[in-house]
């Protein structure tokens, strides 16, 4: 018969606690380093924080705010008359043509017909 015996459990103080958590604020750091770097699970290290946060002068973050996207919106019954979209038409000859609609800079333009032009 073989007896397995595990590792004797650790006790943190809470001084111990404390000083492991404000690591845990430090610029640059995360959580995941420093729970590994003290052999602690991460959901004890989180645990601990949550409850020492107050404690050591770190407020509560706000949580997200909670947006809702629209999927499906409703169009007027008569659209509004919109001005059409600028257009910019090239013809490269042999039958090749490019269109651009809407706001397109003049560097854009540029580098698509260069690009087109090495073609």
């Amino acid at each position: 018969m073989d007896i397995i015996m595990g590792k004797e459990r650790r006790r943190w103080s809470e001084d111990d606690k404390r000083r492991i958590v404000l690591e845990t604020f430090e610029a640059g750091v995360t959580c995941h380093e420093v729970a590994r770097r003290h052999e602690l699970s991460n959901g004890m290290l989180f645990t601990w924080r949550k409850r020492l946060r107050a404690e050591l002068g770190f407020p509560e973050a706000a949580p997200p705010a909670v947006r809702f996207a629209p999927f499906a919106m409703i169009a007027d019954a008569a659209p509004a008359a919109r001005e059409p979209a600028p257009t910019i038409e090239v013809d490269l000859g042999g039958g090749a043509r490019v269109v651009i609609t809407g706001a397109a800079t003049a560097d854009l333009v540029i580098v698509v017909l260069k690009a087109l032009a090495r073609k």
